[in-house]
């Protein structure tokens, strides 16, 4: 099978690594696979022929079996340059709520209308893939149950991939006798860190690791300040590969608000940490409460609850694991895509 996928940059961001853990796949089980992108940042390297193209620049549809785009200007792109007769079957991933998503970088009436018209821009596609079945039946408010699957998302990350002597030693002082959580996120109020912070002064002793940059990232800081928890809290900016830092956490934590599908929750379970989770349904759907402590969103003693539940309960690290090798590994991820694409090509319907 020949396959060309689509992307805005090789940027180190959650869905180009989907497309990486994809070409991976691809090629191992002997598929031929070209990244198309638009911008010249390239921060990932992926091992098959790479190509930038203006949006003005059309891409010749009919060479591929499959062209799987990855984001809303892939998905534009398709919409202005998908020629009449295309034998190639197009499919896109779409890796979020888009109208919820958006409502927290933008004003309702914004993410309303940039929501509809993405959603509008993918009816000339064939096929869209969900991450999780909640966001299926989320996408049916704009599309055919059969033009819509979905597939869990994957990651394959080596686990002796070892930090710097200084950065080991600063964060081995700054925890001490402490139990150490930790976050790897981008730093939005979608990511619900603030709620880490809020009950950190009802858990002496915790300390708090966070591993990203964003807009949130002063009022995070000025939040320590105020609720006199500086001191616990280390903000480390962005690191390349943060999964690294991994094996000095005891804890790790997803407090979101909402999320198309957390890719460190797989590094997570990888590592075979014990994890605490916002109830949301992406994670509801995912795993179960045998696997990780599940916390009630914005309820700050609900969450203190889950952070002591997860410490005491080292079982939930190796159930966590069990979960990836059943559910989430390259294996499965490699099956249920080949899956959608061969039912795509025969036009078969695939739930």
């Amino acid at each position: 099978m020949n396959i060309a996928y689509i992307v805005p940059k090789l940027a180190n961001k959650g869905p180009i690594i989907v497309v990486l853990e994809l070409v991976n796949q691809m090629i191992k089980n002997g598929h031929q696979c070209t990244v198309f992108f638009f911008d010249k940042e390239r921060e990932i390297q992926v091992p098959c022929p790479t190509q930038q193209i203006s949006y003005f620049q059309s891409i010749e549809f009919n060479k591929f079996d499959i062209i799987h785009t990855h984001g809303l200007r892939p998905d534009c792109y398709i919409f202005f340059h998908k020629p009449i007769h295309c034998s190639a079957k197009i499919i896109s991933t779409l890796h979020n709520y888009v109208i919820t998503d958006f409502s927290y970088q933008y004003n309702k009436f914004i993410a309303y209308t940039i929501g509809n018209l993405w959603m509008l821009m993918l009816k000339r596609h064939d096929k869209i893939i969900t991450l999780t079945k909640n966001a299926l039946k989320y996408y049916t408010h704009w599309f055919s149950p059969q033009k819509l699957t979905y597939a869990y998302n994957t990651r394959n990350i080596p686990t002796n991939q070892p930090i710097s002597a200084l950065e080991t030693e600063n964060i081995l002082q700054f925890k001490g006798e402490s139990i150490l959580i930790g976050v790897n996120a981008a730093l939005t109020p979608r990511k619900g860190i603030d709620q880490l912070i809020q009950a950190l002064p009802h858990l002496p002793n915790y300390k708090l690791i966070i591993i990203g940059n964003g807009k949130s990232m002063k009022e995070l800081k000025q939040q320590c300040i105020d609720n006199s928890t500086a001191d616990r809290v280390l903000f480390l900016g962005y690191k390349k590969d943060a999964y690294r830092f991994l094996p000095y956490y005891d804890l790790y934590a997803l407090p979101s608000r909402s999320e198309g599908f957390v890719l460190t929750l797989i590094e997570a379970a990888i590592f075979k940490k014990q994890v605490i989770c916002s109830n949301i349904p992406v994670f509801t759907e995912i795993v179960t409460d045998s696997e990780v402590a599940f916390f009630d969103l914005d309820n700050i003693p609900s969450l203190i609850k889950a952070i002591q539940r997860a410490q005491n309960e080292k079982v939930l690290g190796e159930n966590l694991y069990k979960k990836y090798i059943q559910t989430f590994s390259p294996e499965k991820f490699y099956d249920r895509h080949y899956s959608i694409y061969m039912a795509t090509i025969n036009k078969r319907y695939l739930e």
